[in-house]
């Protein structure tokens, strides 16, 4: 990589973190802003990268379905209305899904159902994801969602160095012929470190849960990029986006987060939400 453009990654990489930290630490509503903004990004881009197949996804009836998964798990979460209020947010998503299906009827576009799985498809691998790290906040607290991004983010660059410099053996040459077995060890190893670090920085958080954190993030984050290649590949794109200079679009960045979240929301509610 050249250096203008490792600079320019760094650059955007650093930014984005700031922003990520800073939202997560100033209160949960300024996180939430951050999540659900990166959120329709990200859903906007997964559909463009479908359009480019020739398919032609929902995308407001998407994005509008994606936002209501969102506010219904926020306000659940949380309990920031009365049950009332709360039961509306939560069934708001079923019946917006079902119009999918009926408003391909009027659409008459090739390939119908394809179009409704797509759409479908975006609310469940971008939105879902996105939205289940309000309960993950609100059960664990501040710093233990701090650290699932710290140690996303640390396997994610200590990865891709690690690759870097000793990479040999490939993981997955027909999706993705960068990432090398010696990367995805080097994420293992340095996630495994950081859980220790931030074990030490934040006493509130059990060690057992930052390893457990780790571990789930260093098995399925590279497999997560890796499905999101193929999903690039099959479009012939090479990024989803250009929001973020360096790194591509938000899809790009989140990819990790999208196929991890969910079973650390699974760990947090099994052996953390008590």
């Amino acid at each position: 990589m050249k250096l203008n453009n490792l600079l320019t990654r760094i650059l955007s990489g650093t930014a984005y973190v700031m922003l990520m930290l800073g939202s997560l630490y100033l209160c949960p509503q300024a996180f939430a802003g951050v999540m659900v903004f990166a959120m329709v990004v990200a859903m906007h881009e997964f559909y463009g990268i479908a359009a480019k197949t020739g398919v032609k996804p929902q995308r407001i009836a998407g994005l509008l379905c994606g936002v209501a998964v969102f506010a219904a798990c926020y306000a659940g979460s949380f309990g920031l209305l009365d049950e009332a209020y709360n039961r509306i947010f939560f069934y708001l998503p079923v019946p917006l899904a079902v119009f999918v299906f009926y408003a391909e009827l009027f659409r008459k576009k090739n390939m119908p159902f394809t179009n409704i799985a797509y759409t479908l498809l975006g609310v469940i691998y971008v939105a879902l994801p996105f939205s289940l790290t309000s309960f993950v906040y609100e059960a664990t607290g501040v710093n233990a969602m701090c650290s699932f991004f710290i140690l996303l983010w640390a396997n994610d660059t200590f990865a891709y160095f690690f690759g870097l410099a000793f990479g040999r053996h490939k993981l997955f040459p027909a999706v993705s012929p960068k990432k090398s077995w010696e990367g995805y060890i080097g994420g293992i190893v340095s996630v495994l470190a950081a859980a220790w670090g931030l074990h030490q920085l934040f006493g509130d958080v059990a060690l057992i849960h930052l390893v457990s954190f780790g571990v789930i993030i260093s098995l399925t984050a590279v497999l997560a990029d890796l499905v999101e290649s193929m999903l690039k590949r099959s479009a012939g794109v090479k990024d989803s986006g250009t929001i973020m200079p360096g790194h591509g679009g938000l899809l790009d960045r989140f990819d990790a987060a999208l196929l991890s979240l969910p079973l650390v929301f699974v760990y947090v509610q099994l052996f953390m939400n008590n």
